[in-house]
């Protein structure tokens, strides 16, 4: 790190010097957009994906990027830093008001740089003039969610994790999967298709809370386990000294076709 210097917040739009026919227009998201932001994952699941040169994703600002293809375009130096990081939140990298790397004021100089203490990485120009540093990008690959057609933004950061037993009827195969408080039932269901690829062919349905009589209910698909009323009681449990998976709500899958469907 520089001998003196004061962080502070990018000044100025933090889009100059990119080009911005490639940013997607405000308030006219493609459906790619769409999706990406209703695309939710979990910190285990970033960082599972650990491997430097070769599964390299990332987390930072609640987003979740996968920059492996970043990293086998561009070997060289520039891309260390990205690589030590794979599998990692590295929101610390970035100044939350603007999206931008951090940036400091080195005193000596009296000039604005970037803040890379971790090392100078791709994207990010030297310090000190020079005519080498390549330019043939339109956006930094930080700013891809910013893209008509984004190639490393995978989706957004679960800001809360929760358990869910999924209980098949008809084999009696039990399955505790960790999943995004933000998914609907839809999206759990996508996940649950690696244990079982016929899951789209069962009916959910949850245990009736109190007041609610005797029979299973089925799920709103589109809905959230808390708005299908499948509370996460994992802080309760916190609270009174228990393990967090004490008590794992559960879905209950009844094959389509089953007559005794209950």
């Amino acid at each position: 790190a520089p001998p003196s210097l004061a962080l502070g917040a990018l000044k100025g739009d933090h889009r100059e010097g990119c080009s911005m026919g490639t940013m997607a227009a405000d308030g006219e998201e493609g459906s790619m957009h769409m999706e990406l932001e209703r695309t939710y994952l979990t910190p285990n699941e970033v960082a599972s994906h650990s491997s430097p040169h070769n599964d390299c994703w990332v987390s930072f600002l609640g987003r979740v990027y996968n920059l492996t293809p970043l990293i086998q375009d561009n070997p060289g130096e520039l891309i260390q830093p990205i690589a030590d990081a794979a599998g990692k939140d590295i929101s610390h990298w970035f100044d939350s008001k603007t999206s931008d790397v951090k940036r400091y004021m080195n005193l000596d100089t009296g000039l604005e740089q970037y803040y890379t203490p971790m090392g100078r990485f791709l994207h990010i120009p030297p310090s000190n003039p020079t005519d080498d540093f390549v330019t043939d990008f339109d956006l930094p690959w930080w700013m891809d969610h910013q893209a008509e057609e984004p190639l490393y933004w995978q989706g957004m950061l679960s800001q809360q994790t929760r358990k869910i037993r999924i209980v098949n009827m008809l084999t009696k195969d039990e399955h505790t999967l960790e999943v995004c408080s933000e998914d609907t039932v839809e999206q759990i269901q996508s996940k649950y298709l690696v244990y079982n690829q016929h899951g789209a062919s069962y009916t959910w349905k949850r245990l009736p809370n109190d007041g609610e009589g005797k029979d299973m209910l089925v799920l709103d698909m589109a809905k959230n386990l808390d708005g299908n009323i499948l509370r996460d009681e994992a802080a309760d449990f916190e609270e009174l000294g228990l393990d967090d998976d004490y008590f794992v709500p559960s879905i209950h899958l009844y094959y389509k076709d089953d007559l005794t469907e209950g």
